[in-house]
């Protein structure tokens, strides 16, 4: 099964307090970007990078370092949804799989994707979602479960109400996706929501409404799924990388 990467860096990173584009903060020298690319190269054909904020610095980075990148353009900063319908246009025409995630999670590890891959195929999902439990979930968007354990839905913290934030299983933002169904649900989701932001999460919903496989591979090594929003966090990951290397 021929798979593609699309890989959302084009996020201002207002949190990093720094003109630099999130995606291209450094950690061992080496941008964030650049360990997620690492870290989906051996499992993708080819990789398609979503940028925006800062998009010639990031372009320019990656076309000198890595082979097999393509690069679409979100010219609006209106969510995940946006994001990945501005990728679309762009994917290989035989592409069969596609896999999602965000240029800011450097502590990502291949054998992630390889066996949320395995375990893709083996349930024959048509969307399937990384997922994690935390003691201390925060504000990320919470995987809803239907009675008897299949995946209902994913809700994110602002929209949900007080009993769904005590769910302690979150969205990783890391989905695989069958091309077709994707390329048909970024079309349906809609943006009415606090934010007034076009969510990738809502392709869930899309999923099950049309009679899709939608599963959720648990990944125990929570650490690893860590995006960066502050200095703080890129300095705790800086740690985690070098602890890895030594």
């Amino acid at each position: 099964m021929k798979s593609e990467a699309i890989i959302l860096a084009a996020g201002k990173g207002t949190r990093m307090k720094s003109d630099l584009p999130k995606v291209m903060h450094e950690i061992m020298g080496r941008p964030l970007v650049g360990w997620i690319i690492e870290a989906l190269s051996p499992l993708c054909d080819s990789l398609n990078v979503v940028t925006g904020h800062g998009r010639e610095l990031v372009e320019k980075y990656i076309s000198a370092n890595f082979k097999n990148v393509k690069f679409s353009l979100q010219p609006e900063q209106n969510g995940t949804g946006g994001a990945v319908k501005c990728a679309i246009p762009n994917l290989s025409s035989d592409t069969e799989l596609v896999v999602i995630c965000a240029g800011d999670t450097p502590l990502i590890k291949t054998e992630t994707f390889v066996k949320a891959a395995e375990y893709f195929t083996g349930s024959s999902s048509d969307l399937l979602i990384v997922s994690t439990i935390l003691e201390d979930p925060g504000h990320y968007g919470r995987i809803l479960r239907e009675p008897d354990g299949s995946v209902k839905g994913i809700v994110e913290y602002l929209d949900a109400c007080e009993k769904q934030r005590e769910i302690r299983e979150i969205n990783s933002g890391i989905y695989l996706v069958k091309r077709d169904f994707l390329a048909e649900a970024v079309q349906k989701i809609k943006n009415d929501n606090v934010k007034g932001e076009y969510y990738l999460t809502d392709i869930v919903e899309i999923a099950k409404a049309a009679g899709k496989r939608v599963s959720a591979y648990v990944e125990e090594d929570s650490l690893s799924l860590s995006g960066i929003n502050d200095q703080e966090q890129l300095r705790a990951a800086a740690e985690v990388l070098k602890t890895r290397k030594a």
